[in-house]
């Protein structure tokens, strides 16, 4: 695995990472892991609340129905 070093990490900050590794029974090295995977790692996506969120969306869109004419003046908008 990579390993990374920190420079220049303000006392203030680690001494607020080194309460919090304490308190959570983890190593500093383990708890700025834990909070960088917190903060920017994956996140599953819910796939059915996802899916429940476009249906709902669409429900309430107000949209025409497209019929032959209106789409013949889409193709030809800004033609000659």
């Amino acid at each position: 695995m990579p390993a990374i070093t920190l420079k220049n990490v303000p006392d203030s900050l680690y001494n607020l990472i080194k309460k919090s590794a304490s308190q959570n029974y983890r190593s500093i090295n383990s708890e700025i892991i834990y909070h960088l995977n917190k903060t920017l790692g994956y996140k599953p996506i819910d796939s059915e609340a996802l899916l429940k969120r476009i249906n709902k969306l669409q429900e309430e869109m107000v949209l025409p129905k497209l019929n032959d004419e209106m789409l013949e003046l889409a193709k030809n908008e800004g033609r000659l």
